[in-house]
């Protein structure tokens, strides 16, 4: 009796562990899942870019952004290598960084190479890129990251000096007047003494400091950002910190998502 009532027991308990089981796995899964997606979104998004089809692109983009693409001057790409695809913790919001060569006519020779972020947002079950004004001459190209570099790296090219413990900065989306801090570690990953000055932020809403202005070589430092909204930018999705850096070969060019 002993026996039959502990295998009873165990019949019972079965289903619950292998649910208990599954259901993390399955989270997970919905998050690879959404990250596959998106990747394969973005692939046929620039996809389109290489071949011209301009006609197809309307359904890559946000309902709010249909105005800003249809007075973009359109241009071709010519190859496009996805970087990073770094979806926010609550799943529907994401940065994506893509390296895009291109040709500009008025410089013959080899085509040019510009890291391009864009924002992605989910909205009903898909994955689709919201534009900001200004937008640049080239679709959803960012020149705020810089002038434009060869698709060959040069020895004088810049480069980034720091390296961040986060790949991807998401603060999460406040309510205006309401005040997050968050507390970046970052490594000097040059050769060099670095020098930061002027750092700064392109909104107002957001504050940027650090412990030291100057790291040396693998030194360490701690990139404190105090993001206050108001009503005129609690909508803004997408921020930058910057710094002008000593040697000038190093910059520091920091995207920060807003999380919904």
């Amino acid at each position: 009796m002993r026996m039959s009532g502990f295998v009873s027991i165990v019949r019972r308990m079965v289903p619950l562990m292998l649910f208990a089981l599954c259901a993390l796995p399955a989270a997970a899964q919905d998050s690879a899942a959404q990250q596959q997606r998106l990747t394969e979104r973005v692939d046929q998004l620039y996809q389109l870019f290489v071949s011209g089809d301009w006609s197809q692109v309307d359904g890559f983009i946000t309902e709010d952004s249909r105005n800003i693409w249809l007075t973009q001057v359109k241009n071709t790409i010519e190859a496009f290598e996805i970087q990073e695809v770094a979806v926010a913790p609550e799943g529907d919001t994401a940065l994506v960084t893509v390296l895009i060569d291109f040709r500009v006519a008025q410089v013959p020779g080899a085509p040019f190479r510009q890291p391009q972020r864009t924002e992605w947002v989910r909205q009903d079950g898909e994955w689709l890129v919201r534009l900001r004004p200004p937008a640049s001459p080239m679709v959803l190209f960012d020149r705020a990251n810089g002038a434009l570099q060869p698709a060959a790296p040069q020895p004088n090219d810049p480069q980034d000096a720091f390296r961040f413990d986060r790949n991807s900065i998401f603060i999460p989306r406040t309510e205006a007047g309401a005040e997050t801090v968050l507390e970046i570690p970052f490594e000097n990953v040059t050769p060099d003494v670095v020098t930061l000055q002027r750092l700064r932020a392109n909104c107002v809403c957001l504050q940027a400091a650090v412990d030291a202005t100057e790291i040396q070589p693998g030194g360490k430092g701690v990139l404190t950002l105090t993001y206050r909204p108001s009503a005129e930018n609690v909508s803004r999705r997408l921020l930058r910190v910057f710094a002008d850096l000593t040697p000038s070969t190093y910059v520091l060019n920091l995207p920060v998502g807003i999380s919904r």
